[in-house]
């Protein structure tokens, strides 16, 4: 963390731990659109990724374009869940805390949707750490792993990309994060990397991350130190 002065926090699987949440829903929406996946596939190619992945694989397999319904229909089973089941990351809060104290900036720069995130803020209460200063995959043209996303939220926090510091859970998150010239902090301690924490951190090394935790305390503790 020394020299960076802005981290960026990727959302899901990072701040707060939606993905088995969300990738179990989106098996049954895949299931429902005749294009089905398991699990393991459902995660390997779209965990970081925005709903335009999704989509695509329901038009290739099925021919079907149902960009208009898709996101309508995942939020309404999504949000169920969410306001049941989400919770945010354990020790998240003592990471910012430790990054206000060190006067840090930061912001979220997610593949979620605008509308996701609101709600995931609001389920979590983790809203009022980061104001206005939240940003989706909506603002931008190309998602990760494409640098798009992380170049626009660096640039309206007033930072150059080689002053920020990407916090990423996905190899999709970490290759934008290599992308954008950033330095990034890999993260596998969500929920969906239970199984295979050792794996999930050897394909974000081989993605590019500089380091890789599966705890926010030994996080909050290197920017403690930074």
């Amino acid at each position: 963390m020394i020299g960076k002065d802005v981290v960026l926090f990727d959302c899901d699987g990072v701040l707060v731990d939606s993905e088995p949440i969300s990738l179990a829903t989106l098996v049954d929406v895949l299931d429902h659109y005749g294009a089905p996946l398991d699990l393991a596939e459902v995660a390997a190619r779209f965990t970081g990724r925005s709903s335009a992945a999704p989509i695509e694989h329901i038009r290739i397999e099925t021919g079907r374009d149902i960009t208009a319904e898709f996101k309508p229909f995942f939020y309404e089973r999504l949000f169920a869940r969410y306001d049941v089941e989400l919770q945010k990351t354990d020790d998240i809060e003592d990471v910012l805390t430790a990054l206000s104290h060190r006067n840090i900036a930061f912001c979220i720069s997610s593949s979620s949707s605008v509308q996701r995130l609101e709600r995931t803020m609001a389920v979590t209460g983790l809203g009022h750490w980061f104001g206005t200063d939240i940003y989706s995959a909506d603002f931008v043209k190309n998602g990760k792993p494409a640098p798009d996303l992380f170049l626009y939220a660096a640039d309206k926090m007033g930072f150059r990309p080689e002053q920020a510091v990407v916090i990423e859970d996905s190899v999709a998150g970490v290759k934008a994060a290599v992308a954008a010239g950033m330095t990034c902090i890999g993260y596998v301690g969500g929920g969906h990397y239970v199984e295979d924490r050792k794996i999930a951190a050897a394909r974000l090394y081989e993605a590019g991350a500089d380091v890789v935790f599966d705890g926010m305390r030994d996080i909050a503790a290197l920017i403690s130190q930074g």
